[in-house]
């Protein structure tokens, strides 16, 4: 089986959750033995494609009859996330819609990104296969963990909280800064930047942001998906205040390296991760991340939690069944010939 996988992010924008599940999606494939292609144009059995821009667009209308289309975003992802995004919000819905109806199957990353296509209408085979991870690739490591603490200043028994994304209003950034300047004792890592610069929501509120945080903040900037691992070895747990989410890949990354999770107490969460994080708000936050840092047991449960939850998301198990996919597609293409 010939597998064309088709991402924007391969020569645009990188720095982003599409782009790592592009990443993990072609590394397991291959790991699996599948002949995977980039952005060829050479003859395959099916495309799965992860972007929805033109390129994209493209190579789904070229194709017809061997589409998997992974559906990551809805146009709720890019209010708080993109300039101006409530104005064109409508007419990303349309296109959207459009585009996601030429698949012949869907894998929806979530319970909510399937809800919201069959509200739209969508009648194409929907499957709902969350994005996995490559549990050795994120594993905590002990040298690492010295060797990333060292390069921040940060001692052996300071307790580091560390959040991964964009710095965009959506992500819950003005929260995470609220809450390091309440535990000034407490660092705080953000490994992200803002890769879409101008187009992004609030760029200049965002920096001005970033250039004004407390002391005990840290930024690193846009970070290459294969250093990733390390930054998670150099923290204690996962801060994830986003307030909209499709998934949220730093989610199963933080658990595969057994860190707590504290996450902001949306619905989409509950749905996909069940009990295995901690849920909370802007005025209970602060209480959570002293508890973690000072109950031994508290910590110790959900560091648990975490790894088996990472256990679920394994990128393997999770290819296994988009190959599924590709060989129930197959079949039906053969069906209609």
């Amino acid at each position: 089986m010939k597998i064309n996988l088709i991402s924007e992010t391969t020569f645009t924008v990188q720095g982003h959750g599409v782009h790592t599940a592009f990443i993990e999606n072609r590394d397991a494939l291959k790991n699996l033995g599948i002949d995977v292609q980039t952005n060829s144009k050479k003859p395959c059995d099916i495309i799965h494609v992860h972007t929805v821009g033109p390129y994209s667009l493209y190579h789904v209308l070229k194709n017809r009859g061997k589409v998997v289309i992974t559906a990551h975003v809805i146009p709720d992802s890019f209010v708080g996330s993109l300039r101006c995004a409530s104005t064109w919000y409508p007419l990303a819905k349309k296109y959207l819609h459009f585009f996601y109806n030429q698949a012949n199957a869907i894998i929806a990353v979530s319970p909510e990104v399937k809800r919201t296509l069959r509200k739209w209408g969508i009648q194409k085979k929907i499957y709902i296969i969350p994005n996995g991870v490559n549990r050795e690739l994120f594993k905590r490591d002990k040298k690492i963990r010295q060797k990333m603490r060292k390069k921040f200043s940060f001692a052996d028994h300071e307790f580091v909280v560390i959040n991964s994304g964009q710095i965009q209003p959506r992500k819950g950034i003005e929260t995470f800064i609220k809450m390091a300047k309440s535990l000034p004792d407490v660092k705080f890592l953000w490994v992200g930047g803002i890769p879409f610069k101008n187009l992004a929501q609030d760029y200049k509120k965002m920096k001005k942001i970033e250039n004004s945080a407390p002391k005990n903040v840290f930024f690193t900037g846009t970070v290459p998906f294969e250093n990733m691992p390390n930054y998670y070895s150099a923290a204690d747990m996962l801060f994830f205040p986003s307030h909209q989410e499709t998934f949220g890949f730093a989610i199963i990354e933080a658990a595969a390296a057994k860190l707590p999770l504290l996450m902001r107490n949306l619905q989409t969460f509950q749905l996909i991760f069940g009990d295995a994080f901690i849920g909370g708000n802007d005025t209970t936050f602060k209480k959570i991340i002293m508890k973690l840092k000072t109950n031994k047991k508290f910590y110790n449960e959900y560091s648990s939690r975490a790894i088996n939850l990472a256990k679920k998301f394994d990128d393997k198990m999770l290819a296994k069944k988009i190959i599924k996919v590709y060989k129930e597609v197959q079949i039906m293409n053969i069906q209609k010939s």
